[in-house]
């Protein structure tokens, strides 16, 4: 309830003396009211302009109660959620867009299975020094899981290694040794339906540059370097 100063009627008195002259009143005994009265008397009257400035300040802090009460809470949460039905809904189409490059990835690596003529072919220099051999590619566990073996016709050397895709990552791999290196040779490709083709590219830590798998037709493909210093074409035998 608000303080209505039109309601109080004010008091009068005989004298208009102040507080601290109480004593003297009380002394002389002149029919003024006690010390306690005229102390009650003397309290001075609520502004009404206070009183306006004091039903404003209840609006505001009413207004600010309401902006932080509970009942915003839910538009919070509904912020949150959205927010986490967004990544979820991120999440899915990855999920989604791996899954889709399974069958493409399956059918590059079901048409590289066979028994292969190998022709490595050097840039600037004429095919009659060209290097020749055979490689063997066969299933590892699954049609995803390829292993393979390489023999050159004009050298001892060996190489077998394996190529694949894994479908948590929607990504190629592509190992790499041969009986003349010290290390081995690991990679990571991504597909190119379109062509089709597999980009290859270095995986951390490990030496070597980009290469390029490149399916030409059911019985051609090639491989060879960025830098196409040389390239390897791949010839099925029947």
């Amino acid at each position: 309830m608000f303080y209505d100063p039109s309601l109080t009627p004010t008091p009068t008195f005989p004298h208009s003396g102040t507080l601290h002259e109480c004593p003297r009143d009380a002394r002389l005994g002149a029919g003024r009211p006690p010390c306690s009265e005229a102390a009650r008397a003397a309290r001075p009257v609520q502004n009404p302009e206070s009183m306006s400035l004091y039903r404003k300040y209840l609006r505001v802090a009413g207004l600010v109660v309401g902006i932080v009460s509970p009942a915003a809470v839910p538009s919070l949460s509904a912020q949150g959620g959205g927010q986490a039905r967004r990544a979820s809904v991120a999440r899915a189409s990855e999920a989604a867009a791996r899954e889709a490059l399974i069958e493409p990835a399956r059918s590059v690596l079901r048409n590289l299975v066979g028994r292969w003529r190998v022709e490595v072919r050097f840039a600037g220099i004429s095919t009659a020094r060209r290097c020749l051999g055979t490689r063997v590619v066969a299933a590892l566990f699954d049609d995803l899981r390829l292993q393979w073996t390489e023999e050159l016709d004009s050298s001892r050397v060996k190489s077998q290694g394996m190529i694949g895709f894994d479908s948590r990552t929607g990504r190629f791999y592509s190992t790499a040794v041969d009986s003349a290196g010290t290390g081995a040779e690991l990679l990571t490709g991504t597909l190119d339906v379109a062509e089709p083709l597999i980009m290859f590219s270095p995986a951390a830590a490990s030496p070597g540059g980009d290469f390029v798998l490149r399916m030409v037709d059911q019985d051609h493909f090639t491989w060879a370097p960025l830098d196409r210093g040389w390239r390897a074409v791949l010839t099925r035998e029947r």
